[in-house]
This record gives structure tokens, sequence and C-alpha cells, in this order.
């Protein structure tokens, strides 16, 4: 069956826009009924304070919701815009906006997940310690914002694949295209539930330990950092399939090696963020407790992420092969 130009065109629009909301909401829903759980919790312990967490809680879901608004915003442009592909008809139009959806709405479901932990211990930490609750929101605000930052990623990759033409022809752009999101948007998949954690771990402990606030804020940004290195090696992965790949081979072949090589990296992202978000939320609820085991706890913290961050190594390197060599 022969499909014209314009029909690909709305193929492409039509399951770009379907992948962009329908996976970047599932994220920032479960978030914010993370916090609205631990809000009717508190005001279940101290009712008299029930102002505080409704304050605590209304900011971290409208935070937490940012990473929906990423993916309304684009999808939007896949169904409305009429200058997306850069010049490009037909069949490699469908797949770069068919992959600009799969990169947003896979970045801001793990993004959404991940600001719900820091909205919820909020909300806990405010009822635990109502005077500190201006110190508190403050710092869930932090960890949210670091939490988010794999979804700023994956909408840097689905701006490029709708505005920049990938060459080659049909089946080489299918591949770039469709590897090129999925590696951005899974990889920021484990990330941004990892970061999430570990602001988590860090609201829950200067809610209950609040002079020690500095200490902990410190070994949470660390080990948030470091929870977004897959998304770093899926958005470079999908930075050279872009811009670098103009030679592709344009066949089948050449197109399961572009798409082989966004899955490793990608799905090999999601056990690495949040493993080593698992590592942060304790090291900051440690230092929180104990702040002079500040520097053994960093230590151990960044040791064990390094070790958890190595399967996502592993997968980056396959899929350079996979680009490469094989």
């Amino acid at each position: 069956m022969d499909i014209s130009p314009e029909a690909w065109e709305l193929i492409g629009r039509y399951l770009g826009a379907g992948f962009a909301l329908g996976l970047g909401g599932i994220g920032a829903a479960i978030g914010m009924g993370m916090a609205a759980g631990q809000a009717n919790e508190g005001i279940m312990r101290q009712p008299e304070q029930h102002g505080y967490m409704l304050r605590t809680m209304l900011i971290g879901q409208a935070v937490g919701g940012s990473p929906s608004i990423f993916a309304l915003v684009v999808g939007l442009v896949i169904l409305m815009v009429p200058a997306v592909g850069a010049g490009a008809t037909g069949f490699a139009l469908a797949a770069a906006l068919t992959g600009a959806g799969l990169s947003i709405g896979l970045g801001a479901f793990g993004s959404g997940v991940g600001c719900g932990w820091p909205a919820g211990t909020g909300c806990d930490g405010v009822a635990r310690n109502p005077d500190e609750s201006t110190l508190v929101t403050s710092r869930m605000l932090i960890g949210q914002a670091m939490a988010q930052t794999p979804s700023i990623f994956a909408i840097v990759i689905s701006l490029l694949l709708l505005f920049t033409r990938v060459p080659g022809g049909d089946w080489a752009v299918l591949g770039i295209c469709l590897g090129a999101g999925v590696a951005m948007g899974a990889s920021a998949l484990g990330p941004g539930i990892g970061s999430g954690m570990t602001a988590g771990g860090a609201i829950t402990g200067m809610g209950r330990f609040p002079k020690n606030h500095g200490i902990v804020l410190r070994t949470m940004l660390i080990g948030q950092a470091i929870c977004q290195t897959p998304a770093i090696l899926g958005m470079l992965v999908a930075f050279i399939m872009i811009f670098t790949l103009d030679d592709l081979q344009n066949d089948v072949i050449g197109f399961a090696k572009t798409f082989g090589a966004g899955i490793a990296v990608g799905f090999g992202g999601v056990g690495p963020g949040i493993g080593s978000g698992s590592a942060g939320d304790s090291a900051c609820l440690v230092t929180a407790a104990r702040p002079r085991l500040d520097s053994l706890q960093i230590r151990t913290m960044l040791i064990g992420q390094a070790v958890a961050q190595s399967t996502a190594i592993y997968s980056f390197i396959i899929a350079l092969m996979l680009l490469y060599v094989v």
C-alpha cells in the first residue's frame, strides 16, 4: 500500500504527540500523588499545621508537574508547527516527529516521578518540624530542580530532532531518529528517579535535623550530580546519531544498528540512575543524623555510585561499537 508524504507526516504527528503526552504525563501524576499522600499523613499527625503542609504540597506539586508541561509543549509543536523537520518530508519527517515524542515522553516520565520524592518528604518534614517549613520548602525546590535535569536534556534532543534535518534514506533516518529518541528518553528515566530519591533522603534529614541542613545540601547535590551520568551518556549518543552518521547504510541493517545502540545506552541507564539514587538517599539521611561522618559518607556514596554506574558505561561501550565497529 502506497502512503503519500502528507499521510506519513500525519502518522508521525499523531504518534509523536501520543508518545510525548501519553508517557510524559504518567510520571508527573505519580509524583504529585506522592506529595498529596505524605501531606495527608502529616495532617493526620499534626492537624493544627495543615496550612503549612497544604502550602508545601501545592508548591511541590506545581514544580513536580513541570516535566509534563515540557511534554505538552513538545506535543503541541509536533501537532501544530508546520516548520518541523527542517525541510524533511514524508517518511523522514514522520520518523523525526516520532523520535521527538519518545525522547520527551520517556524523559518526563522519570523526572516527574523523581520530583515526587522531595515533594512528599517535604510535606513530612513540615509536619515533623513546622517551625522550619521555609527551610524545608526551599531545599525541596532545589532537589526538585535537579531531578528535572534529565527532562531538560530530553527536550533538547526532541527539539533537535524536530528542527534539524537528518540526512540519509528512509531506513537510515528511521534508525537515527528512533534511536536518538530512545537513547535520550530511556536514559533519562533512571537519573530522574534517582535524583529524586537522593533529594528525598536529604529533605527527610533536614526536617529531622534542620541545624545540619548545609552539610546535607552539599551531600545531596553531589549525589544528584552523579545520578545524572547515564542521561549524559544517552544525550551524547543521541548527538552522535543526529550529527555524525551521514554515511549510515540505508537498509534494515543500518536501522538495526542505530536503534539497537539507542536501546543499549537508553535502557542500560535506567538501573544505574536508580541505584545511584538509593546510595544518595541513605548518605543524606546518615549525614543529617551524624554530620561528623560526612567525609566517610560522601566517600562511601561516591564509591557505591561509581560501581552502580559501571553498567551504564558498559551499555555506552556497546552503543559505540554498534555505531562505529560492527
